[in-house]
């Protein structure tokens, strides 16, 4: 009685892990996909890239920062402006409250995040984050920007492009 008792046992945990294992492979992709990039100048939007995004790997815990280990999805990024060339690695925005980890804080989009508003990934020059079309986002008490298409962009050196998903 006690061997079957054990099988059944050994059993239940390998459907459990199946089953834990299928609900996080089964999490839906928000990310990947082709976008244009959309530069607003004086009002006047032009498209001046498309982006790639594509989900990899996950990273490994063993080869990143000990604060990164709560978020292992990656993606892919390439640019056809430099014929796709340069492959980026990108993460979502880390949100782990438990540990006191919010990059959504800086913004003052921490609120936003858990009611499910907005979600980032961060390229490290860059970050895109995906809110509600047709709504201005505020950054921080005076600056703001208007998402046509609820995706946008913020390149360091660059500034904010409006991108649309194809």
């Amino acid at each position: 009685m006690r061997l079957v008792k054990s099988i059944f046992t050994f059993l239940m945990l390998i459907g459990l892990s199946g089953l834990l294992s299928a609900q996080k492979n089964g999490e839906k992709d928000i990310w990947s996909g082709t976008y244009l990039v959309n530069e607003i100048n004086s009002g006047v939007s032009r498209v001046t890239d498309t982006l790639t995004v594509a989900r990899i790997k996950d990273a490994d815990p063993e080869e990143i920062p000990a604060k990164e280990e709560s978020d292992l999805a990656r993606w892919s990024m390439t640019s056809k402006r430099d014929g796709g060339k340069d492959e980026i690695t990108v993460k979502r925005f880390l949100f782990d409250p438990e540990n006191d980890v919010d990059a959504y804080k800086e913004f003052g989009w921490t609120d936003l995040h858990q009611a499910g508003k907005i979600n980032c990934i961060d390229g490290g020059h860059f970050f895109i984050c995906q809110t509600q079309p047709n709504t201005t986002v505020r950054f921080g008490k005076d600056e703001t920007c208007f998402t046509k298409t609820g995706v946008f962009g913020i390149w360091l050196h660059y500034g904010v492009v409006e991108l649309q998903k194809k």
